[in-house]
């Protein structure tokens, strides 16, 4: 018998245990299935209550009911607020020696008054549940409750500490969202993140670093027949700009229309992030103050998204940013870089992270006969911060569809139980394995 972990029959919380036994499967399945019906419950309760980044009624009140569900589970709680939303804390002491960190967030992107024009419906049927977030990311946020749960029913508390935070500005990001998260990661051993969860068993371990530039460009004006010798187009230098700057950027194929969702399917391919371009430049907003169709433009002004896999390829693309900004091509123009601004760090798959990411995929093959499949995304979650610092593995949530469309968006709550029983296991098993090593 491996004597690293608690025992698996029921015990009472709070009392000290000094050897730990393997959890049985059976055991965790009949827990975390039993707690079915209550969690649809409290699914149910949260989703009806609005809570969109930047409402901070809605905001608060989910803050009072993360805080009262963890504090009668004997969690400390605590809030961080700012003038957008209310960040919770909720952390338990155990008996081991790892710390870990649990993500998910509290806020949507569905306006207030969004409740009204989709209510809250449960298809027994299908097991899908449509709502305002219901998917992204309120299944998830009930289901991190019932994670705390099930542990402590299966008498699990073999860890030196483990923190849930529940993030209020997921969806737009703040710097008091980035401060939580660097100062819980640099005290915390690994990352278990439920966000963003991919359909059929998917899972995240690689996202794209992201980071945003402005080009401002300044011209001469003149009019539009006769500056030869009197103007420099501030567009026209845009241009120029752009141009040299997508260069940088992996190249794309030459008929998009072929990898869509659709027409891989249709070729019988399986889409989880494949085909996505290393590096990807966006030039997402140009603008001019000019509005006069017989005037040089004096002025320019772009934004740029860009983003990539290789955490290294970030400083060569400042590098090369600023060489272009350097040489403008049209004489009499200046062109002033901005940035970078709004970064942030890719989710790389590092040697602890693959292994944590392999024994959920054993688990979930050994238990539910599944294939998982590791998903690659060009967006980002707030298990791009974590993972800077200590191992993190993302997507195993409650799986979600048509995420931030009020109309189609679904939570398929059947996959709560496989989900939630996954992640007990891996826990346990990461930590029998000594996978990885708590920080001295």
């Amino acid at each position: 018998m491996n004597m690293h972990k608690l025992v698996t029959m029921p015990l009472l919380f709070g009392l000290s245990f000094s050897s730990f036994a393997a959890l049985e499967a059976s055991h965790v399945k009949q827990v975390v299935g039993d707690a079915f019906p209550d969690y649809l419950a409290d699914h149910k309760t949260i989703t009806e209550i609005e809570s969109p980044t930047g409402y901070t009624e809605g905001s608060k009140k989910m803050a009072g009911w993360v805080k009262q569900q963890f504090e009668a589970l004997g969690y400390k709680v605590e809030f961080r607020q700012n003038d957008k939303g209310t960040h919770v804390i909720a952390n338990i002491k155990g008996d081991g020696k790892l710390r870990i960190l649990l993500l998910g967030h509290t806020d949507t992107v569905q306006p207030v008054g969004s409740l009204a024009k989709q209510p809250y419906h449960y298809d027994e049927a299908t097991g899908l549940v449509k709502g305002p977030g219901a998917g992204d990311s309120k299944a998830s946020v009930a289901q991190l409750l019932y994670f705390a749960k099930s542990l402590q029913k299966l008498g699990f508390n073999n860890f030196a500490e483990m923190t849930f935070y529940f993030d209020a500005e997921e969806e737009t990001g703040s710097a008091t969202e980035d401060a939580i998260l660097e100062e819980l990661a640099k005290r915390h051993d690994l990352t278990l993140s439920v966000d963003s969860s991919p359909t059929g068993w998917g899972m995240n371990t690689q996202r794209k670093w992201v980071v945003n530039y402005e080009i401002n460009v300044e011209g001469q004006t003149g009019h539009a027949g006769n500056s030869a010798q009197s103007s420099a187009s501030a567009t026209v230098e845009l241009a120029h700009q752009i141009t040299r700057i997508m260069q940088l950027a992996t190249p794309l194929p030459e008929n998009p229309a072929e990898y869509t969702a659709d027409a891989l399917k249709k070729r019988g391919i399986s889409d989880h992030g494949q085909f996505l371009p290393a590096l990807t430049i966006n030039v997402g907003v140009i603008k001019t103050s000019n509005t006069k169709v017989n005037a040089i433009p004096k002025d320019a002004y772009a934004k740029l998204d860009i983003r990539g896999f290789k955490s290294a390829d970030r400083e060569k693309i400042d590098a090369e940013l600023k060489k272009i900004a350097a040489s403008p091509t049209v004489a009499g123009t200046k062109v002033n870089l901005v940035g970078p601004l709004n970064s942030m760090p890719a989710m790389e798959k590092t040697p602890e992270a693959t292994r944590m990411a392999d024994i959920y995929k054993s688990i979930a093959k050994q238990q539910y006969n599944a294939d998982v499949v590791e998903w690659a995304t060009g967006g980002v979650s707030i298990g791009n911060f974590t993972s800077r610092y200590i191992p993190t593995i993302d997507g195993l949530g409650v799986e979600t569809s048509d995420a931030h469309d009020l109309e189609n968006e679904r939570a398929d709550v059947r996959t709560f139980v496989p989900r939630t029983v996954l992640m007990i296991m891996t826990l346990d098993k990461v930590i029998d394995d000594g996978v990885v090593t708590p920080k001295q």
